[in-house]
């Protein structure tokens, strides 16, 4: 292994990330003074570059804490420079005093069943009867006509619409659709009817990424041409031209367990591809004077437009960022190591686009390049086929291991999953996808020649066909994938810090590294001890927002009891975020109880010690439940002191008269109740001064205790 001293640009990107940090996920900036900032640089500076100081060898440490730390202070400052929430002019300031705004398209319209999801930056916005020129991105969803169909990247539009805040997660395990596009540097939504906007002149649109739509648009269409259609025009097109929207979404998941969803997404490996088509096609500039700077400024523009066309995701980006660093390097007869390259492009993306750190595939893409530098070698050399197939097929299974090895982690934070045949497919998937680029850049470049064309769109067709019935088939097979693995973010970071101790040891041989491996796996142990006893031991009581109907759950001691209307598990929508759920908390037992009961009226009803039913009533590890979902009986002598009231199933009920009854602690409206009743029910508790929590307004109903 070589000395750490060689990768000065690697021992950088803690300290940069670290600095980045907080302004995208925390959305907090440390204001640092300036002066303080001079002082450093200035101190750093003056050790560096002064020969009247010698600094002692046991104080050499001094120079590099001063780097980390300006490092840290510069990069802080980085998102802040970028984030359109920090500006004055701003639209999210003026909501919801704006209803009238000018918009400008500025990604691919994305076109779905009913409506049009376009992302779009907000120019002007109309206040008091005078436009304000301002700033900042957001989505809207535009109902379909057969105007909306002629939208594309780049159309300036007027809506008459005001911008809210993105719906959160509705249910435990929900999508939280609101963090997801905070990550994305959006705040905003709205939706617009189909005769509250329409088209004004006027267009800002980059040229460049104008054009590399509409060349991308012009593929697709030859490839559809030529008889590609279904499933197999879609992957062909996420394989080729990073065009994903069209996937359904039962396809993706087959991609998903079986550990190859990268495959539908253009990256490093489809642009090292084109990058190997192109070095032999140019190869013929290195013969002319200056012929090796005019073939790398070619390469480099053509791998960039490449990546313009395929929509500039993470994984292609870093490629082409890469690739360009390698690229200008060998022309200048420089060979730097290629770790210290993956270090400056993290750099130079992070610099041009912070919030490109939050997004999970800027991290895979990143963490499977290291991860292949850094142990492919080892794992290939482990072993020596006899034959050359043997050999290939072996060099998949070490890079597939290498670049699993660095992702797992981040794999099982976010998926929470694991896909067991993963090596099983790559063998097959990874030459397969390759011969279908290659056919599917064939099929372009032939693709208005009569006959060759569609004979070669045939092949095309028939190759995807078979890579989807394969990984279909690999995702159908018994323990295909382990669902249900559930990481917090501790625990990733301590399992890649016992990855980092494995490496350390098998390169470096100390005793010192085994022992912290030691260490790491007992405090890994630990956290998920801690996480079992809370889970035993603890309590929680949920209502779900399902629209319509009513649903409860009471968890303890890993165990949870469904009570009201459990066909809403028939729904998949539903279903899915309930299984999240599950997996989430580990629950590992399930009992269903209807209500009401499908075979008369279950008065009285008790599981094991901690849950007792009768009637209306529910004891649940001492706290009292009251479900009102018919007339409240007024025979009572006294209130009854209660911890929740739930009110369901649109029963004619006041604040008032639950009062003269009962004494609730918090009185739930559960998504049974229709809207106009909840708003009733809302306003005469605030009347009151009473606690009140509408479900079907702000989501799910949940309370640990």
């Amino acid at each position: 292994m070589k000395s750490w001293q060689q990768f000065p640009l690697v021992r950088l990107i803690p300290p940069f990330v670290i600095g980045i940090i907080p302004g995208i996920y925390y959305e907090q900036k440390w204001n640092i003074p300036l002066w303080f900032i001079g002082c450093i640089f200035f101190s750093f500076s003056y050790f560096i570059f002064s020969r009247k100081i010698t600094i002692p060898f046991h104080f050499r440490w001094v120079e590099g804490f001063m780097i980390i730390l300006l490092t840290i202070i510069l990069s802080n400052k980085t998102p802040s420079i970028q984030k359109d929430t920090l500006k004055n002019n701003y639209y999210g300031n003026f909501q919801p005093m704006s209803r009238f705004s000018i918009v400008e398209i500025c990604e691919p319209v994305c076109r779905k069943e009913k409506s049009c999801k376009v992302t779009v930056h907000v120019n002007f916005l109309r206040i008091n009867q005078k436009w304000i020129r301002t700033g900042g991105d957001a989505i809207i969803y535009i109902s379909n006509n057969s105007y909306s169909k002629l939208l594309c990247y780049g159309d300036r539009i007027i809506i008459d619409s005001r911008f809210v805040l993105p719906d959160g997660p509705q249910n435990p395990g929900g999508f939280d659709n609101r963090n997801y596009l905070k990550l994305k540097g959006i705040y905003y939504q709205t939706y617009v009817k189909s005769n509250h906007w329409r088209f004004i002149p006027g267009t800002s649109r980059n040229p460049f990424f104008h054009l590399a739509l509409c060349w991308r648009d012009n593929l697709l269409m030859i490839l559809r041409n030529n008889g590609i259609k279904g499933r197999e025009l879609t992957v062909a097109g996420a394989l080729l031209l990073g065009d994903v929207d069209d996937v359904d979404k039962p396809l993706l998941n087959d991609y998903a367990s079986t550990g190859v969803i990268h495959i539908l997404s253009v990256s490093g490996m489809h642009v090292g591809m084109i990058f190997l088509i192109l070095e032999k096609l140019f190869s013929f500039l290195e013969k002319r004077k200056n012929g090796s700077w005019i073939k790398a400024s070619v390469i480099v523009s053509l791998i960039w437009i490449y990546a313009l066309i395929t929509g500039l995701s993470p994984a292609v980006m870093r490629a082409a960022a890469m690739l360009s660093l390698i690229v200008s390097s060998r022309t200048m007869k420089r060979h730097p190591d290629i770790l210290n390259i993956w270090a400056v492009s993290i750099i130079l993306l992070l610099i041009w686009r912070p919030i490109l750190l939050a997004d999970p595939g800027f991290q895979l893409s990143y963490l499977a390049v290291a991860g292949i530098v850094i142990f492919y070698k080892p794992i290939n050399k482990s072993y020596i086929p006899d034959n050359m197939i043997l050999d290939k097929v072996w060099s998949i299974i070490a890079v597939s291991v290498a670049a699993q090895i660095l992702t797992l982690p981040v794999c099982l934070y976010y998926f929470n999953q694991f896909p067991n045949y993963f090596i099983i497919t790559n063998i097959i998937v990874i030459p397969l996808s390759n011969m279908i680029i290659y056919t599917g850049m064939m099929a372009i470049a032939v693709g208005h020649i009569p006959g060759l064309s569609l004979m070669i769109a045939k092949v095309l067709s028939i190759m995807v066909w078979v890579m989807n019935a394969f990984i279909h088939w690999i995702g159908g097979l018994p323990f295909s994938v382990t669902r249900g693995i559930v990481i917090s973010f501790p625990q990733s970071v301590i399992m890649y810090l016992g990855i980092l101790a494995v490496t350390l040891f098998l390169f470096r041989q100390r005793k010192i590294w085994l022992f912290i491996l030691l260490s790491l796996m007992i405090l890994l142990s630990s956290t998920f001890l801690r996480e079992k006893y809370r889970r035993l031991s603890g309590r929680s009581f949920i209502i779900y927002n399902i629209k319509g109907k009513s649903l409860f759950d009471f968890i303890t001691g890993g165990r949870s009891i469904l009570v009201g209307n459990t066909s809403s598990l028939t729904d998949p929508y539903f279903a899915e975020t309930f299984m999240k759920t599950r997996q989430n908390r580990k629950l590992t037992g399930l009992f269903l109880f209807e209500n009401p009961h499908p075979y008369g009226s279950a008065r009285h009803f008790s599981y094991e010690h901690y849950f007792y039913k009768s009637g209306e009533f529910i004891i649940f590890v001492k706290k009292k439940i009251m479900i009102i979902d018919k007339k409240i009986p007024y025979h009572i002598n006294r209130k009854v002191a209660l911890d929740y009231v739930v009110v369901s199933g649109n029963v004619r009920v006041t604040m008032k008269e639950i009062l003269n009854y009962c004494k609730p602690g918090m009185i739930i409206l559960d998504s049974s109740n229709p809207r106009c009743k909840a708003m009733e029910l809302m306003a005469e508790a605030k009347d009151l001064h009473v606690s009140c929590y509408d479900v079907s307004m702000s989501g799910a109903y949940s309370v640990d205790y």
